[in-house]
């Protein structure tokens, strides 16, 4: 049975990508993008919030990545997603209103050869496990803190992750072992800010995209 596909993005929201139906597909509107349908829900909603998402590839990013098979291109599209919603682009909602999400070559680097998102800041790293932490591991779960699709996503090593929650767990929001993070009952008790930016994140593309539930 697959893995389930739980992260945070930078901007605090809590996904699960779900109902990912691989292959892409030639689009049948026209136009020479790649398309694969997916669905993002909103981890923690007693509502059913969630963006249903039309993930488009250029033939350019295509023929750059030589393969559009999942074990190749899942973290490509999970990370487009994120950015996507970090960028306030995506608005989760009860109903099924498709959405679309670019996958361009501002995600791959023509010079390394390699797919390659935007380095963020420690700090914004930090605060991203933190909150991967949290909606994880609330309910006691071991969590992976150095995912490999979250190393593609902020463009930091294994070792850079491991590195942060390392700090992470001596300023005491963690237990630590291995790569393996439990929530703190400090992290529990900061629920309130985390939530917050959860909300923040999702209201932002509510606005952005100016649709409603």
């Amino acid at each position: 049975m697959p893995k389930p596909l739980h992260f945070v993005t930078l901007s605090g929201v809590p996904i699960d990508i779900a109902e990912l139906r691989w292959p892409f597909h030639a689009s049948t509107s026209g136009s020479d993008w790649l398309v694969l349908h997916g669905r993002a829900n909103l981890l923690g909603s007693s509502e059913g919030l969630h963006a249903e998402v039309a993930v488009a590839m250029t033939q350019t990013m295509k023929e750059a990545l030589g393969s559009l098979a999942e074990e190749h291109a899942e973290g490509l599209v999970v990370n487009a997603i994120r950015k996507t919603i970090d960028n306030g682009q995506l608005a989760f909602l009860k109903s099924g209103k498709l959405q679309p999400v670019h996958v361009t070559s501002r995600f791959y680097s023509f010079l390394g050869k390699t797919i390659q998102f935007p380095t963020q800041s420690e700090d914004a790293v930090r605060e991203m496990l933190r909150r991967r932490a949290y909606w994880l591991g609330r309910q006691g779960a071991a969590v992976e803190m150095a995912h490999a699709y979250d190393c593609q996503y902020v463009n930091f090593s294994r070792d850079q992750l491991v590195a942060i929650a390392q700090q992470l767990a001596t300023q005491g929001w963690i237990h630590l072992e291995g790569d393996r993070a439990t929530a703190t009952p400090a992290l529990l008790n900061d629920a309130q800010a985390i939530v917050a930016a959860m909300h923040a994140g999702v209201e932002a593309g509510k606005a952005a995209t100016k649709v409603t539930a």
